[in-house]
């Protein structure tokens, strides 16, 4: 049943997202009020949004590819300022949650559309974005080079936010959490990333791993692995089996 699922290119977690928006209103990963969610996604947004900053033009254009209920599509139109910022997801709900959040005052820069990933280089106009973020999509997808194939049409910058697939602890988690099965996550190989980007001529111009805070532990647990992080951040080779996040900025190479 699987097999034939994964053939179809039909992520059973789209619907699994959907009905976490309509039980609660938001993604449960987004919900900032859990002690542990809130750690660990602030330090990614911190990381990711100095990538957009350090290496995309102040007028910049960015495509937040599964930008869900937009909690971090507005978070990187607060932060980067960009002339337009466009969500992209294919979880309807969780788009017309994010939709239905956006001021009146910034509508001219931020939209959301809802959108196969599969799909994406018939969705918009070549090279129409100037930076494209991926943030934890990969992990969820059946086929995720056909993904990258789809987005690479649309901008010659990349930052791909993935978990660690370095972590032995992580692979654990996916098999036992009842969450990371229901929403299907498998976290990738790190060289195995950035070999299905190579093939498609880009290059890796920064990567780094960060954070051993999960998103869904107890609030003392999480604390006190908020205190050793920077140590383990700093420890050579250890860093990238213990670490939890992958973030990696590709650029196109020029012919």
């Amino acid at each position: 049943m699987r097999r034939n699922s994964m053939k179809k290119g039909k992520e059973k977690s789209i619907q699994v997202f959907n009905r976490d928006v309509k039980n609660t209103g938001q993604y449960l990963y987004t919900d900032l009020e859990k002690y542990s969610a809130n750690i660990a996604t602030k330090k990614q947004s911190e990381e990711l949004i100095k990538i957009v900053l350090k290496y995309s033009k102040l007028n910049r254009t960015i495509l937040d590819v599964g930008c869900g209920d937009g909690i971090f599509t507005f978070e990187l139109l607060e932060e980067t300022n960009p002339k337009k910022i466009v969500g992209f997801d294919s979880a309807q709900t969780a788009v017309k949650v994010a939709a239905n959040r956006i001021n009146p005052k910034d509508k001219k820069k931020i939209s959301f559309k809802i959108g196969d990933v599969y799909d994406a280089f018939k969705l918009f106009p070549k090279k129409s974005f100037d930076i494209i973020v991926v943030r934890g999509v990969l992990h969820h997808l059946y086929n995720p080079q056909k993904a990258i194939k789809s987005l690479s049409t649309l901008s010659d910058k990349i930052i791909i936010l993935e978990p660690n697939g370095y972590n032995p602890i992580l692979k654990i988690i996916e098999k036992a959490s009842p969450y990371h099965r229901q929403h299907e996550e498998r976290s990738y190989w790190p060289p195995t990333i950035n070999k299905w980007f190579t093939d498609l001529q880009f290059e890796v111009k920064e990567q780094s791993f960060f954070g051993i805070v999960p998103y869904f532990c107890p609030k003392p647990v999480a604390q006190v692995l908020k205190f050793i992080e920077p140590g383990m951040e700093k420890i050579p080779v250890i860093y990238k089996f213990y670490c939890g996040t992958n973030l990696i900025y590709y650029e196109k190479k020029i012919k």
